[in-house]
């Protein structure tokens, strides 16, 4: 084992820069392919792009067909005529059939993509189109709408008589108008709430063009084959080479496949909107013949940008990576894993200089940012977080001298309609409007959050309690003006200790709740405005949160001071009636039942009958905890002073041994020491060992070097080193004390 080092060694520095040296070389070697890899890449992210956006459009316009097909088929004049039998010669019934079919006109105008739109009967045989009305469909069919490539039975046992809800058909040709066009027919059966009576259809002709336009975009430099499938896999429509056309066995995503020797990328995309699927098939072939006249440019390029980032990046890492060099450095040649006591050091050290990058890019440090997060949340257990989070945040913010603090809580209440049009810039530009508006007014005593249902959390402390409502007030006034959101503003009572910073979330969410159920918007609301007594009885999450934490912890005098908050609150501020003390009892035993499952614990307390049984019961609980606490404490300590006077005579006894028989983690045992016994492991055993020397010089006669060896020293200059440093004298010059005191 190596001692720590204070400087790189000039070895160390040139083993840091020979592999950047060797990796310009592979550079030179790999420059071309890391090239080819990347246009790879952007092409296929731009097919995928383009894929995404022939779902988009197809989704939207088939969206439009859907609910066109169903208003057709809620229609009454429709719904008529296709329960209307034949008619007979002169019969009024003729006139639904001309009302029916006076609808259509109007449905095919409504998008292009709509060729022609056709409504079946079942019970008459009667064929309705927007210009036609085909009473006898069999003779009119070659002359009138002709479907390639079948006779008229064909074409009404495909797709009129068989019993479906909705279904795409693959592109076809038909007579439409009294010409050809290519078409795709999507088909609805009748009714929409029965399908299986099968009444009747709606046919649906959409021009294939349409679709095929779309899925022709071109890439540059590219000409991928697309294809779309329905959800059994049948092809409906194409673009490109029909023999690259491959089965529907792929999930969505891309894949590389080989298609005669030659490699090729598929991207698939699902519509959950319409259940067609889309593929898109890449040549990388193509790819390649784009780079040959780039690459002497790019490779030249890029040889000597790598160059020029790899003498920075050595120099950069010699500099700033000194800490963590010499932690690695630590390890022992054999590769064991090195002693936390040893490493502790190094490990502040690395810690503070991430935390100083992060502070120096204008950012928050990371575990500063966790324990905001745990503070709005509600996820802090106690006051011993909220200081161990002040210790850690004090470079970062000034809450060292007496301060009022007050938590902000902004709601967005039209984010979903942002998200849905993809305008989230108003969204961050809220954010950002927050944030300036924040520093204006309050300069650097604030911090601010955005959370997961992007609500703004601001936390505010200033030494002047007025002052910081004043600027409050100021702060709204200027942020609604800018703000393209719809927002509500939620302020919590000011709070004047650490305890109280708990409670100020759960106020903001009351107001807000209290904005909500009135249907307010654009308007701020204090927690003081609300009404004290807008409840029978006043028993918050918050409340319970705190009894809990305070009787796992075992923390007596939190768990009395959360207690006699709620009998403030219920029995001197309120005047219960017995329904509403009977409801607090409910509500305080449900704590109870939620607390004995947390511990594993068999409840015998029947429901509480008065606060007195509350009482009792929640510090009895706190009581047993903290026994039990402080008992597995104890019973630690003696593991740990038994263990080290069993073994202290091991020369290669160290905290590392000690945890892996505990079966403990290293720098639990360590923290637990420091803070239990007040000492450390190599503390400990080095009075320990030198204890044990001042009795052996006493009791035996024995030489220092066999007492070095006892005591479990290396060497006798460890040990004269030692002995020096705590008791002022070499071990010779004791031992003769020892004898001359004997004799």
């Amino acid at each position: 084992m190596r001692k720590p080092e204070h400087k790189i060694p000039a070895s160390r520095t040139l083993l840091l820069f020979l592999p950047a040296l060797i990796l310009c070389f592979v550079i030179l070697i790999l420059a071309q392919n890391w090239m080819l890899m990347t246009v790879r890449r952007d092409k296929q992210e731009q097919t995928y792009s383009m894929l995404h956006l022939i779902r988009s459009t197809t989704d939207l316009s088939l969206d439009q067909m859907y609910k066109l097909s169903q208003m057709l088929l809620l229609d009454n004049d429709i719904a008529k005529f296709i329960y209307q039998g034949e008619i007979e010669s002169g019969s009024v019934d003729i006139q639904t059939l001309i009302d029916a079919k006076g609808v259509l006109p109007t449905a095919t105008n409504i998008n292009a993509m709509l060729a022609e739109v056709y409504i079946y009967s079942n019970r008459s045989g009667y064929i309705l189109s927007s210009q036609n009305a085909f009473l006898e469909p069999e003779k009119m069919y070659p002359s009138m709408f002709a479907f390639e490539g079948l006779n008229y039975r064909q074409f009404r046992s495909k797709y009129l008589t068989p019993a479906f809800n909705r279904s795409f058909f693959p592109q076809t040709d038909a007579l439409v108008h009294g010409r050809n066009r290519s078409v795709i027919p999507l088909v609805q059966t009748f009714p929409l709430n029965n399908p299986a009576a099968n009444a009747g259809k709606i046919m649906l002709l959409l021009d294939s063009s349409y679709i095929v336009d779309l899925l022709s975009q071109q890439i540059e430099g590219a000409s991928p084959t697309v294809y779309v499938t329905d959800s059994k896999g049948a092809v409906i429509t194409y673009s490109g080479d029909p023999a690259f056309i491959l089965g529907d066995g792929y999930a969505d995503g891309q894949h590389r496949v080989s298609i005669e020797g030659q490699e090729y990328v598929l991207s698939a995309l699902s519509s959950n909107a319409s259940g067609l699927r889309f593929f898109s098939l890449l040549s990388l072939k193509e790819i390649n013949a784009m780079l040959n006249p780039m690459w002497p440019v790019l490779v030249i390029l890029s040889i000597g940008m790598f160059l020029l980032l790899s003498f920075f990046a050595v120099y950069m890492l010699a500099r700033s990576n000194r800490h963590w060099t010499e932690l690695l450095g630590l390890v022992d040649v054999s590769g064991k894993p090195l002693p936390y006591e040893q490493a502790v050091g190094y490990i502040k050290n690395i810690v503070e200089e991430d935390r100083s990058k992060v502070r120096q890019a204008g950012g928050t440090p990371f575990i500063t940012d966790t324990f905001f997060r745990r503070l709005i949340h509600g996820k802090m257990l106690g006051t011993a977080e909220i200081q161990a989070m002040l210790k850690q945040v004090q470079k970062d913010i000034d809450l060292n001298s007496p301060n009022t603090f007050q938590m902000v809580h902004i709601a967005i209440h039209d984010v979903q309609d942002f998200l849905s049009s993809d305008r989230l810039e108003d969204i961050d530009f809220t954010r950002i409007a927050a944030q300036k508006q924040a520093m204006r007014a309050f300069g650097q005593q604030y911090y601010l959050y955005m959370d997961f249902s992007f609500s703004i959390w601001i936390m505010l402390w200033h030494g002047d309690g007025r002052f910081l409502d004043t600027q409050i007030d100021q702060f709204y006034k200027e942020f609604i003006q800018v703000s393209p959101c719809i927002t509500s503003m939620a302020v919590s009572s000011a709070k004047h200790s650490l305890d109280e910073i708990f409670s100020a979330t759960n106020e903001c969410s009351e107001v807000q709740q209290s904005l909500l159920s009135e249907k307010q918007v654009e308007i701020m609301r204090r927690y003081t405005e609300l009404s004290l007594k807008r409840e029978p009885y006043h028993y918050s999450l918050d409340m319970e949160r705190k009894l809990s934490g305070a009787v796992m912890k075992g923390e007596r005098q939190a768990l009395e001071e959360i207690l006699r908050t709620i009998e403030q609150d219920n029995f001197v501020a309120r005047n219960l009636g017995p329904e509403e003390h009977a409801n607090l009892m409910k509500v305080l035993y449900a704590t109870a039942i939620k607390l004995s499952q947390s511990l594993r614990l068999t409840l015998h307390q029947s429901v509480f009958e008065s606060y007195a049984e509350v009482k009792q019961f929640f510090l009895s609980q706190a009581l047993a905890i903290n026994r039990a606490k402080s008992d597995k404490d104890e019973v630690l300590v003696q593991r740990i002073t038994g263990y080290i006077h069993d073994h202290y005579a091991d020369p290669g006894l160290n905290l590392s041994n000690m945890a892996g028989d505990f079966g403990l983690k290293e720098s639990f045992l360590y923290h637990f020491m420091q803070t239990r016994m007040e000492t450390s492991f190599a503390q400990y055993l080095e009075v320990y060992r030198l204890e044990r020397a001042l009795a052996l010089f006493a009791e035996k006669q024995m030489t220092i070097s066999e007492i070095t060896t006892f005591c479990g020293y290396s060497n006798a200059q460890t040990f004269r080193r030692a002995f020096q440093k705590r008791y002022g004298m070499l071990p010779s010059d004791y031992q003769k004390t020892v004898l001359y005191q004997k004799k």
